[in-house]
Parts: C-alpha cells; sequence; structure tokens
C-alpha cells in the first residue's frame, strides 16, 4: 500500500445498517476519520415520526437522537469533534436527511453530478441542507482524510449522481457499492464499478431487495422487483395508447431520466406532460401544472402528475370516464405504507382504473450476487437489508456485521 504511513490498525464501525434507520459507518485510522451516509430510511407508520408526526421546531435533531432516529457520536452532527469528514453517496432520505444538521466546519463531500438534483431539492423546499454545501467530487476523484483515502466510483440508481467507494487506508482496502442496479438505462455504469473494485479484500454490499417479501394479493410489489426502466416507459405507452379520458401519474421527481422518458412517450402520442411545481424542480421538467381549465377542457390531451398530497385536487380535474391513474414509484411507494390503501380509496371514488407501472433503484437479488461474484472480494460484508443472511455466495465468505462492534483489519480480511 504504497505512500501511506504505517502505524494505527484501521477500523470499521457501523452506527446503523441501514434497516430501518438508514445506513451510516465509520472508518477510522489514527487521528483521522470518515464518516458514511446520513439518512433516515422511509418507513411510515414503523418510525416514531412518520404519518404527519414531525420534530417540534428548533429541537429536530435533539427529537431525532431521542427517538433513536438519528444517532449519537457522529462526530459531525450538532457538533463537530474537529476529526471527521462526511461522505454521502447519492440524494435518497435514507441517505441524506440529516445533512441540514451537519456542522457546518465538518468536511463534507459528494457526488459533483449529485449537485443539480441536490440544488433543485432544495430550492423547491424537499429538503434541508447545512451552509456552506460541501465539497463535489468528480467520478474517479479522490479525497485524502489523513491516512484514510476516499475514491469516488459512479454506480447506476434511479437517479442522478449515485456512487459507490472505494476505501484505502494503510492496513485496508474494502469497497463500499452504494445504491445500485444493473436494469436501469445505464447498466454499464454498474458493471464498470465492479471492474473497477475487483479482488477488494471486503466488499460492504448493498442488500435491499434481500429482505424483500411481496404480499401474496398484491402481485404488483413482484412484478416491479423484476421490470426494467425500458419495460416502465414500454408498458406506460401502452397504458397511454388505451386510455380514453385523462392520465394521471404519481411519479418519483428524482428519477429524472425516467420523468423525461414519460414525457416522450406522451408527446409521441398527442399528449402533454405537466407537474406540479415541486416535482417539475426536481426533475429539470419545463412543463409545469398551472391552468386546471386546459385539462378540463380537453383532458384527452393531458397527463397530470399529483403526489400524494394533492389527490383532493382530482376532484377539480373531473377525470371522465376511461381515464388512468398511473402508480409509478411515487409516494406511497408500496402496500407497507398505511396511505398506500388511501391512494387506492381515491382511485375507486373517482372512478379512475390504477395501473402500476414501478422499477426498483436496487439490484434484485440474482445481480447482488452477480456483483460478488464480478468483485471477488476475500470477504462480502451485506449491509441496507433486513435479510444480510441470505447473501450467500459459493467462494466467499460472508459477514453479518452488527451495530456498534469496531471491526479492525485483522477482523475483516481472512487468513490466507
Amino acid at each position: 500500500m504504497g505512500g501511506f504511513p504505517m502505524g494505527d490498525s484501521t477500523c470499521l464501525t457501523f452506527l446503523n445498517l441501514g434497516s430501518p434507520t438508514g445506513l451510516k459507518f465509520v472508518v477510522e485510522h489514527g487521528a483521522s476519520r470518515a464518516m458514511f451516509e446520513m439518512g433516515i430510511e422511509h418507513a411510515p407508520g414503523a418510525m416514531p415520526f412518520s404519518l404527519g408526526l414531525r420534530p417540534r421546531p428548533g429541537r429536530e435533531l435533539l427529537d431525532l437522537q431521542a427517538v433513536g432516529m438519528a444517532p449519537r457520536g457522529t462526530g459531525v452532527l450538532g457538533a463537530w469533534d474537529r476529526r471527521t469528514a462526511v461522505f454521502l453517496s447519492h440524494m435518497h432520505l435514507d441517505h441524506v436527511a440529516l445533512a441540514e444538521w451537519i456542522h457546518p466546519e465538518a468536511p463534507l463531500y459528494y457526488p459533483q453530478r449529485m449537485e443539480p438534483l441536490r440544488e433543485a431539492c432544495v430550492r423547491a423546499g424537499y429538503l434541508g441542507w447545512r451552509e456552506p454545501v460541501g465539497t463535489q467530487v468528480p467520478d474517479r476523484g479522490r479525497v485524502e482524510v489523513g491516512d484514510i483515502q476516499v475514491e469516488f466510483v459512479a454506480v447506476d440508481h434511479d437517479l442522478p449522481g449515485a456512487t459507490g467507494f472505494l476505501v484505502r487506508t494503510p492496513d485496508l482496502t474494502f469497497a463500499y457499492t452504494g445504491d445500485h442496479r444493473w436494469h436501469g438505462f445505464h447498466p454499464e455504469v454498474t458493471e464498470q464499478f465492479a471492474e473497477v473494485v475487483r479482488g477488494v479484500p471486503v466488499l460492504l454490499q448493498e442488500a435491499v431487495s434481500l429482505g424483500w417479501d411481496p404480499p401474496a394479493d398484491e402481485p404488483e410489489a413482484a412484478a416491479s422487483a423484476e421490470r426494467g426502466e425500458e419495460d416502465v416507459i414500454d408498458a406506460f405507452g401502452e397504458v397511454l395508447d388505451r386510455a380514453r379520458g385523462l392520465v394521471v401519474v404519481n411519479l418519483y421527481p428524482m428519477n429524472r431520466l425516467r420523468v423525461h422518458a414519460l414525457g416522450a412517450a406522451c408527446a409521441a402520442r398527442g399528449r402533454v406532460l405537466v407537474l406540479e411545481p415541486r416535482a417539475a424542480a426536481m426533475a429539470d421538467w419545463p412543463l409545469v401544472l398551472e391552468d386546471a381549465g386546459a385539462v378540463l377542457h380537453d383532458p384527452r390531451r393531458y397527463c397530470v402528475q399529483l403526489e400524494f398530497e394533492s389527490l383532493p385536487a382530482l376532484i377539480d380535474l373531473r377525470p371522465p370516464a376511461g381515464s388512468i391513474y398511473v402508480h409509478s414509484n411515487g409516494v406511497p411507494l408500496g402496500p407497507y405504507d398505511p396511505a398506500y390503501r388511501v391512494m387506492q380509496a381515491w382511485v375507486k371514488a373517482l372512478g379512475l382504473e390504477l395501473v402500476s407501472l414501478g422499477s426498483t433503484g436496487h439490484s434484485r437479488p440474482a445481480d447482488i450476487r452477480r456483483m460478488v461474484e464480478r468483485v471477488g472480494p476475500g470477504v462480502v460484508v451485506p449491509v441496507h437489508s433486513r435479510r444480510p443472511e441470505a447473501l450467500l455466495v459459493p467462494g466467499v465468505p460472508t459477514l453479518i456485521p452488527e451495530v456498534g462492534l469496531r471491526y479492525t483489519a485483522a477482523d475483516l480480511v481472512p487468513p490466507p
């Protein structure tokens, strides 16, 4: 490991494993300390602050820490220990929701390609962010935190600018995949990550999909896990072809590539996709829903995006017979969310047909194993999963991590 001074051993500690509190881990070597991720998992009905309950104004961080939704001991939340730097992989709330409470003097690094989305989300009021905003790092850029070197290596996810990391210290090298997938618009980006980190001694592998157990009465949940982004666009085109009235879509604005592809599908069929102002800003989409009267006059010419909180606007839009409501990974994300039944009730009450067209931002179980096989690490550490024990790849030992334990290089790297 040329270029590094020898001395203290490296320690890896997980503050949260990513279910249900958002993955967070710390790497330490001597006086150097790097913190990865700073989010809160979206778990409506399963977290103390959910279903409309919010932390009290002026006490937000203290309230979140009091109920276990924000960790203590980060070295950067509220106060700075003057040795910890923070690295964020992408803009999902389970990775960045606590960013606004990172101390302003603490070094904060995030992917350069994430910046347009980050700026748009803050400008639109979707989330808060600390000032100064931090340092943008290009793909394959390296940051030195004392004896810890962090290299940004891009992956494909369902929003722009996602990255994994390759971390090097004097006595340990490991890779962290970040959230990623192989079935999106750019699988070659994820494939390139696997090539860059091939043969790494330790792989921290995101394994969200291993914990999925779709309800038997919700076949769309299973279908969404298998559907690719191109499949979503093709199926949406089929919906547009048979829709006789208004098309309403509940989409995920951060998935900019999908939003623009949906808009192109509408334009090809003589419809106009219009988004609510906040969603339009986040999606970088120019056409904003401003005049409901135009939609009322000719609903067959429009596809209207409405978020969950805007469902009462359907009353004013008066969808005619033959109208369709498309749920495409917008909130509520699935049947586990109590709001999902409320959404279904609105669709039924207004006489729309409900069509679910989603595709996950996370690798399928087979693709998780593909990543491990491609990388060929000395040991794989499954994170961000409710079933980490399900990650079994022949020839690769699996270490199931525990919160709070300090793993040294000797703990992580199997003996030859």
